[in-house]
């Protein structure tokens, strides 16, 4: 008998080793910065500054849309969240890995934003198809105990946008030989 989800490993963030790629691509950058800045150094500013307040107003953006979230959703946590998939046809390990990692990788800055089946992975949580296929989905799998070899065959492939067709998917995987 499998044990029960609560058993599950604690959610692990690292950071992503640097590789010599990614080394070099950073240095060739910055040579690139460096040339642009003395060569044309009102433009470089300027250009620095619309960037910069871009990007602050996207991110104050995204803290009003998260907090607000949060704010709707007090109280809420993983047991609600259980409730509303049927646990008799989809395995635990799967539903929590799927709510502690996502909740884990939401830029949230410490409050746990409670999570909904229907919460679109796009609109609502924001999160990129790029960063969830190269940086969320495979840590839920790992923890969920789920191989991700071969996910064209799986009849969820290509229509995940809520978080609850990401647990059905993941569900639809096959496990891994050697999970608890």
């Amino acid at each position: 008998m499998r044990r029960a989800s609560r058993f599950m490993p604690p959610v692990s963030r690292q950071s992503p080793p640097w590789t010599w790629g990614g080394r070099t691509l950073v240095a060739a950058a910055a040579c690139a910065l460096l040339w642009a800045l003395w060569a044309h150094p009102l433009a470089v500013c300027a250009f620095a500054i619309v960037l910069w307040g871009l990007v602050a107003i996207s991110g104050w953006l995204d803290e009003k849309h998260f907090a607000r979230l949060a704010q709707e959703r007090a109280g809420g946590s993983i047991c609600q969240f259980a409730r509303s998939i049927d646990c008799r046809g989809v395995d635990t390990w799967v539903v929590r890995a799927v709510y502690e990692e996502l909740q884990a990788g939401l830029p949230t800055r410490g409050t746990p934003l409670p999570l909904r089946v229907a919460d679109r992975l796009q609109k609502d949580l924001r999160l990129d198809a790029d960063d969830l296929d190269l940086s969320l989905l495979p840590d839920i799998a790992r923890r969920a105990g789920r191989d991700l070899a071969s996910t064209q065959g799986n009849p969820f492939y290509g229509k995940v946008t809520t978080v609850g067709d990401l647990v059905h998917f993941l569900n639809a995987q096959p496990r891994l030989a050697a999970t608890p």
